[in-house]
């Protein structure tokens, strides 16, 4: 009471000084605009305040640069530790400063080829393998993959699932609709007005994240092409507006909170253990089927 009547604040600089510890964690994101990272952020932060740490956030805009300059910032504030998605196009050198900084950190989301570090991700393959050979059970042979950039890790991965499932079906290559794009509404529907122009058009489209498939079932409305009901659409992540768009969107479900929960819990166990090997953790995806695809 006398703390409060006398105007007491608590020095957290003192105590990090006497402790040698920040007691703050770092989270690097791509793009706080898409519902997926906006999830995973309130995820994380809601973990860490219950853990006793404050967090500190960054944005790439998917601007190697950028990522790197909020690397440098994370390691200047001394963060006990941190959660990144790699900006496209990362490279393992790009994170070596992590490694020689020996600061506890974890990827999330998306990993970096050649690169020994915590992962956490979802099983991209297993996941759009799933969603494609849901639609060949249901009659469609010409099926589109809409969405992601051509050089993501992610996208790659999401792409490789839903071919090997058209090649175990013994759909030819030339009927392939593979139709990258910016992962935004924006990309989405201008991705299958182009898509409804080909010859012959596809009949379904697995895309690359519910945010791109949002922008596709809005392409199909504005097209009069019922979405579901003459077009089935399929997103990947489950985030919460999935539930709430027209039609609700099927999805393969891996929630950005889930991601962010498992990310927190595996650095929490690196920076109590710094010398262990490094783990990846995929979560299986599960295909919530609802009205986006009757």
């Amino acid at each position: 009471e006398m703390a409060k009547k006398l105007g007491y604040v608590y020095n957290r600089s003192a105590a990090r000084l006497r402790m040698q510890r920040s007691f703050s964690i770092g989270l690097i994101v791509p793009n706080l605009l898409n519902a997926f990272f906006t999830e995973l952020t309130n995820s994380v932060e809601e973990r860490i305040e219950a853990e006793g740490f404050s967090l500190l956030l960054a944005k790439t805009s998917e601007d190697p640069v950028r990522q790197q300059k909020a690397v440098q910032t994370m390691l200047e504030y001394r963060v006990d530790g941190l959660l990144i998605c790699p900006a496209i196009g990362t490279q393992a050198t790009d994170l070596g400063v992590l490694q020689e900084a020996r600061l506890p950190f974890v990827l999330y989301t998306r990993n970096v080829p050649n690169f020994p570090a915590d992962y956490v991700g979802a099983q991209n393959r297993k996941g759009t393998r799933m969603a494609t050979e849901f639609l060949l059970q249901r009659g469609h042979r010409r099926i589109a993959f809409i969405g992601g950039l051509p050089t993501s890790q992610t996208r790659k991965e999401r792409f490789d699932g839903y071919r090997s499932a058209l090649k175990k079906a013994k759909i030819p290559f030339s009927d392939i609709v593979n139709l990258p794009c910016e992962t935004s509404i924006r990309g989405g529907y201008e991705c299958i007005e182009h898509a409804l122009k080909l010859e012959p058009p596809p009949t379904a489209a697995v895309c690359y994240n519910d945010v791109v498939a949002f922008g596709v079932i809005l392409g199909l409305w504005a097209s009069h092409i019922a979405p579901g009901k003459e077009f089935p659409v399929i997103g990947f992540d489950n985030i919460a507006d999935a539930a709430l768009w027209s039609p609700p969107l099927t999805t393969l479900s891996v929630p950005p909170a889930l991601v962010g929960q498992e990310a927190v819990n595996l650095l929490l166990k690196r920076i109590d253990s710094p010398d262990t090997a490094p783990q990846n953790i995929l979560l299986t995806p599960s295909l919530v089927v609802r009205e986006s695809c009757n």
